[in-house]
């Protein structure tokens, strides 16, 4: 099942392949948690909503026009569930941190760097998360799905449900503001 499209996939699995979904989550969920927990910054969190995601999608498979493409379908779906969770939280702080995940899950230092290097490497991407807990819902989604997921603008547009240059203005938006944060954090301070 690796080998199919993703397409092929949601064909074999409404015609009675059920397998065939699993092959969907495997292909899917793990750029799904790794998408709501740099949302939400909370493991537990990131993967309540991943599961709600795949269980949504498979909910409604049957209503995927096929003319769309599945991957910004289900970061759709993603994003919508991370907002309510944030939504659905009686007091957000976007500038509180959790002590326990300080770190992307995807940022395992490579062996050949030295001690320094790791600790520099590790120091800016704090100060990038920092930021990125900083900015506004809609901007950090573009920026994540943009830089984390590779979407192009277009995708990301599906994915948001916004026009294209409402997209590329959030996250035009979204990268002066993380430049001046971060700049902030790293000024000298009197």
């Amino acid at each position: 099942m690796e080998n199919l499209t993703d397409a092929q996939l949601i064909t074999l699995y409404i015609e009675g392949n059920h397998k065939a979904f699993d092959g969907l989550i495997n292909r899917h969920s793990q750029a799904v948690y790794r998408f709501t927990f740099k949302l939400l910054n909370n493991s537990d969190e990131a993967h309540d909503v991943t599961q709600e995601t795949f269980i949504k999608a498979w909910k409604n498979i049957k209503k995927f026009d096929h003319d769309k493409n599945f991957k910004t379908w289900i970061f759709s779906i993603a994003r919508n569930a991370a907002y309510d969770k944030l939504r659905k939280k009686k007091s957000v702080s976007f500038s509180s941190l959790d002590e326990e995940e300080n770190e992307f899950d995807a940022n395992i230092p490579d062996d050949q760097l030295l001690p320094h290097e790791i600790f520099e490497q590790n120091e800016k991407i704090e100060l990038v998360r920092k930021a990125l807990e900083a900015i506004p819902f809609d901007q950090k989604t573009a920026v994540l799905l943009h830089h984390g997921e590779e979407m192009t603008f277009e995708e990301i547009s599906e994915v948001v449900d916004k026009p294209m240059n409402t997209v590329k203005s959030q996250y035009r938006r979204a990268l002066i503001s993380l430049k001046k944060l971060i700049e902030d954090q790293n000024a000298p301070k009197a």
